[in-house]
C-alpha cells in the first residue's frame, strides 16, 4: 500500500513526449531516472544529486521507497521539496525488491529510462551520451558502457580503458555472446533502456530474484540491437557490505544457479521471432556446465565442497563428464589431497583464463 506519492514534473511534458520544451526554446531529450530504495538513507541523496546534475537532457527522478525503517523517506521528501523534478512513491508495507524494481521502472514517463540503485552514481555526461546513441540508432533497445567500482568516497576522476568508440551488436549476436560466456557483463547504473522496449518485454521476473537483471537484458536483446559506449565511464558502482550481493544473493553456488535459471526462463519465454533459439540453448547449457566445473575447481582450492557443482555440470551437459577438467575435479573430490601435475597445469590455465575474461569485459564489455 502506498503511504505517499508526490506529484512529479517530469520534464514539463506529457509521458509520450520525446523532448521537453525549455524556457529558452531549446528542446532536450527526456530521461526518467528511477531509484528503488529500501534502507539506503546514507547513500540516497548522492544518487539523486548525480542524476539531477546531468547536463544536456531533461531529467525527472522517481524514488520508490519499499517501507524503509531508516531516514530514507525523510531524505526523499526533502529532495522532493527542493527540486520539482523529483517525486516520491512511499509504501507502508514492504513488498520486496522485485516488486519495487518493477514499480520504479513502470513509473518512468520519458522515452528513455535508467534504473539507478540508491547506492550507485551517474558520472557527468552519462545520460547525454546514452541518449545520443538511442536517438541516432532507433533499432537499439538499450545501451551500456564501462563501469567503475568503488568503496568509500565516490571517484573524482576516472579513465576508462579502451578506445572511445560505439559498438552495436544485432540482438541475436549479443545474445549468442551471452550464451557463450554465460555471465552478466552489466552492473546496472551504466544502462539506459528504451522505454517502449521495456514495456514490450515487461520488467524483472520474480521467478529469478537473484538474476532478474540478467534475464531482463536477455529479453530486451530479443527485441532489437544492443549498443556499448567505449572509452568513457558510464556508471559508478558502489561496493559495500550491505549490498544485496553481500547479503541476500551471496555465494558462488547461489550466483551460478541464479544465472542458470535466468537463461532457462529466457528460453521458456523467448518469442519465436528470435532465430536459432535451440542452438543458443545448447550453447548456454554447455557454457554453464564448463563454468560449473571451473567453480568446482575454485571451491576446492578454497577448501569448500565442490560436488554440487560437478553434479550441476553433468545435468546441464552430460558430455562434460568426458572432459579432462571434470575428471580432475572428480578425482580431487574423491581424494582432497591430490595435487598432481594435471592439477597444477589446470591452476595455471584457469588463472590465465580469468585474466583474459576480465580484460575482455573491461575493454569490450563482453
Amino acid at each position: 500500500m502506498r503511504m505517499h506519492e508526490d506529484e512529479a514534473l517530469a520534464g514539463g511534458g506529457a509521458p509520450d513526449m520525446v523532448r521537453g520544451q525549455r524556457l529558452d526554446g531549446e528542446t532536450r531529450a527526456r530521461v526518467s531516472v528511477v531509484i528503488p530504495c529500501h534502507n539506503y538513507a546514507q547513500y540516497l541523496e548522492e544518487a539523486v544529486v548525480s542524476a539531477l546534475a546531468q547536463e544536456g537532457v531533461e531529467v525527472d527522478v522517481t524514488i520508490v521507497d519499499d517501507a524503509s525503517t531508516d531516514d530514507s523517506v525523510k531524505i526523499a521528501r526533502r529532495l522532493v521539496d527542493a527540486d520539482p523534478r523529483v517525486r516520491l512513491i512511499a509504501r507502508e508495507v514492504n513488498l520486496g525488491h522485485i516488486h519495487t524494481f518493477n514499480e520504479a521502472l513502470e513509473s518512468a514517463t520519458a522515452p528513455y529510462v535508467v534504473k539507478l540503485d540508491p547506492d550507485d552514481l551517474l558520472p557527468p555526461g552519462s545520460l547525454s551520451r546514452s541518449v545520443s546513441v538511442l536517438e541516432t540508432h532507433p533499432d537499439v533497445v538499450f545501451v551500456y558502457g564501462p563501469v567503475t567500482s568503488f568503496s568509500g568516497q565516490p571517484p573524482t576522476s576516472v579513465r576508462a580503458v579502451g578506445a572511445r568508440r560505439l559498438k552495436i551488436w544485432p540482438g541475436r549476436k549479443w545474445l549468442t555472446l551471452r550464451m557463450k560466456r554465460c555471465r552478466n557483463v552489466i552492473y546496472q547504473p551504466e544502462v539506459m533502456i528504451r522505454t517502449s522496449a521495456l514495456q514490450t518485454v515487461g520488467g524483472h521476473r520474480a521467478e529469478v530474484p537473484a538474476a532478474s537483471d540478467l534475464n531482463l537484458w536477455l529479453r530486451l536483446a530479443s527485441q532489437g540491437s544492443v549498443a556499448r559506449i567505449g572509452g568513457v565511464v558510464q556508471g559508478f558502482y558502489r561496493q559495500h557490505s550491505l549490498s544485496m550481493q553481500h547479503t541476500v544473493h551471496t555465494g558462488k553456488l547461489v550466483d551460478f544457479r541464479a544465472r542458470r535459471d535466468a537463461f532457462d526462463l529466457f528460453f521458456a519465454e523467448a518469442p519465436n521471432t528470435v532465430k536459432g533459439l535451440s542452438d543458443m540453448r545448447v550453447l548456454s547449457r554447455r557454457s554453464l556446465a564448463k563454468d560449473a566445473v571451473r567453480l568446482a575447481f575454485e571451491e576446492h582450492e578454497a577448501g569448500n565442497p565442490a560436488q554440487e557443482y560437478l553434479d550441476d555440470a553433468a545435468r546441464l551437459d552430460s558430455r562434460i563428464v568426458r572432459t579432462r577438467a571434470w575428471k580432475i575435479n572428480r578425482r580431487r573430490v574423491a581424494d582432497p589431497g591430490y595435487n598432481g601435475i594435471p592439477v597444477r597445469l589446470e591452476r595455471v590455465r584457469r588463472d590465465l583464463a580469468a585474466r583474459i575474461r576480465f580484460r575482455m569485459w573491461r575493454r569490450f564489455g563482453i
